[in-house]
């Protein structure tokens, strides 16, 4: 096993995770969202909010993640022989914190500006707010994808060899 093939395999075990995260993520607002509408708006809920620029960098931003953590998550595994559960939990948690992080700029740069200096706190508003929220509402799914994104790490490398 080469670097280059721990590299691919982790990038490509990255994307893959980032999706069933993405989806996972859909499926916790459409249970969020349908206690008040109906099953049908609450799914498409993304399609009547002002924020869609900010999910849509979100997801961008968690797919440029999941490559790059990805990346090094497979070195660790494979060639460094790292504890694929660790590894693969950290990794979650790195893809989701890196990404509420950044993401919380858009909302920043688009309205917090103008708001720096009044009452309002726009760091707290749009970086720390977002960051927590995503952080409670997203622990246990990275959790359980990064347990499972270690283990298929893994297992590529044995069906590889």
């Amino acid at each position: 096993m080469t670097v280059t093939e721990a590299k691919k395999i982790g990038s490509r075990q990255g994307l893959l995770s980032v999706i069933i995260g993405l989806i996972i993520a859909q499926l916790i607002m459409t249970g969020l969202i349908s206690s008040d509408k109906e099953f049908i708006k609450a799914f498409f809920w993304f399609t009547t909010i002002d924020y869609k620029l900010n999910i849509f960098i979100g997801a961008a931003i968690m797919l440029i993640c999941g490559h790059l953590y990805g990346q090094i998550a497979g070195t660790q595994i494979l060639i460094k022989k790292r504890n694929f559960i660790l590894v693969g939990f950290l990794s979650g948690m790195a893809v989701l914190l890196t990404t509420a992080f950044f993401a919380g700029w858009t909302g920043f740069f688009q309205e917090g500006l103008d708001n720096i200096g009044t009452n309002d706190d726009p760091f707290e508003d749009y970086i720390f707010k977002p960051l927590f929220w995503v952080t409670i509402f997203g622990f246990i799914p990275a959790l359980l994808v990064g347990i499972w994104f270690g283990a298929q790490i893994k297992r590529k490398a044995r069906i590889n060899i």
